[in-house]
């Protein structure tokens, strides 16, 4: 599953900045993603091993429980927790993330 991990913080900054705001179109807020596109296995890996943890991750093709035809499979295969092309994209990356902590 690709996905863009964001920050926390970043969320919380995003957050605070719309309850500011005067004007929210449509009582809508802009969608906040991580900077860039990541493999949850990946991500998952790399958490593991800056904590010296030796696990194992195996990316499974359509999910660990997905039914063949599964719609929900299918949908993460294309990419639907991907952001919207509006989106705020702000960082840090990952793996920035990852060395900070």
């Amino acid at each position: 599953m690709r996905t863009q991990l964001v920050a926390a913080r970043v969320v919380a900054e995003t957050l605070a900045d719309a309850a500011e705001e005067p004007d929210i179109e449509n009582g809508r807020i802009t969608e906040v993603a991580g900077p860039q596109q990541e493999r949850l296995a990946d991500a998952a890996a790399a958490l593991f091993a800056s904590r010296g943890d030796s696990v194992e991750i195996r990316e499974s093709r359509g999910g660990l429980l997905a039914e063949p035809g599964d719609p929900d499979a299918t949908a993460y295969a294309e990419g639907a927790v991907l952001p919207n092309p509006g989106a705020k994209l702000a960082g840090p990356s990952f793996e920035e993330w990852l060395k900070a902590a």
